[in-house]
């Protein structure tokens, strides 16, 4: 099992290949995501996370995340959270708190959040809507299979005049296998939509891989 997912994993990282003459439509990146998450009350839940994110200079080069949520189980297959996000590339700086609902049923799962994004030089604060599905499948003692999509959707611009209008779409596929009680690895596929008006969508293609500890 363990060598299975060493060379899924392996073979993620090896995707990993920009390309420079299809940059104005299509692009390749790699995430690495580090997580950390467990319960801090009865019924709370901490979760701090950190990536290195691997991008081509056209796509603002590579950038660091720093990011904690905390949520709240408020009724059977609910909760609510919020949390902030520290996003920085080659020196420029966004900071971006925001608020969730979180609704369960089953192995399916529906998150809501809103962002209020802060950008260096920005006019305003950009307002930003997410929505997401996902549905988790276990494969046996050690393993679960994830598929999912998300819309995002930018409810006020950065600058004067920019109004609502859709960010992107993301559609995820993934596995993950459970080391032990305290230690999680998994390997995923992001395929990135950015819709641009009358020209074609831009993509970006987007191996990640993930280690979750849980305390």
């Amino acid at each position: 099992m363990s060598m299975r997912f060493a060379l899924l994993l392996a073979a993620l990282v090896a995707a990993w290949q920009p390309s420079k003459a299809r940059a104005s439509d299509e692009d390749t990146q790699f995430w690495l995501v580090v997580n950390a998450t467990g319960d801090i009350a009865d019924g709370t839940r901490l979760t701090i996370d950190a990536s290195q994110r691997w991008r081509e200079e056209a796509r603002g080069d590579e950038q660091q995340t720093f990011r904690f949520n905390i949520d709240q189980t408020v009724a059977k297959h609910l909760r609510i959270g919020g949390g902030a996000m520290v996003l920085d590339a080659g020196g420029d700086t966004e900071i971006r708190p925001h608020q969730q609902i979180i609704v369960t049923l089953g192995r399916f799962e529906a998150r809501t959040r809103m962002e209020e994004r802060f950008f260096d030089g920005a006019d305003r604060v950009e307002l930003r809507l997410r929505q997401r599905l996902q549905y988790t499948q276990p494969l046996g003692e050690s393993w679960r299979a994830t598929l999912g999509g998300e819309w995002f959707g930018t409810l006020q611009g950065r600058n004067n005049g920019q109004g609502a209008s859709t960010d992107q779409w993301r559609a995820l596929t993934g596995v993950a296998y459970k080391l032990n009680d305290k230690l999680e690895i998994g390997a995923n596929y992001w395929l990135l939509a950015f819709p641009r008006g009358d020209r074609p969508a831009r993509y970006t293609h987007l191996p990640q891989a993930v280690l979750t500890y849980r305390f």
